[in-house]
């Protein structure tokens, strides 16, 4: 079992997260999280010696993409003109 972090850790600037964190980063559930990932929507996590951690800076860039509606589905996008 993990020990409870200080609260000098936990003030630490934070450069990469765990899945749960990354969810809640932006307010989500860890399964819609999931899925964004799996839709492109959010970034791949990073494997590293068996521990998978997200870049804190990848979640928020794709936060604003998704923010500013650049996902969103535009029914012309599979017309051939």
């Amino acid at each position: 079992m993990s020990r409870a972090l200080t609260p000098r850790e936990l003030s630490l600037p934070r450069f990469a997260v765990r899945r749960d964190e990354a969810a809640a980063s932006v307010g989500v559930s860890s399964s819609k999280f999931d899925e964004w990932v799996r839709d492109g929507k959010m970034p791949r996590g990073h494997k590293i010696d068996g521990v998978v951690l997200w870049d804190v800076q990848e979640i928020r860039e794709a936060w604003l993409r998704l923010r500013d509606g650049e996902f969103a589905s535009n029914p012309f996008d599979r017309v051939i003109a």
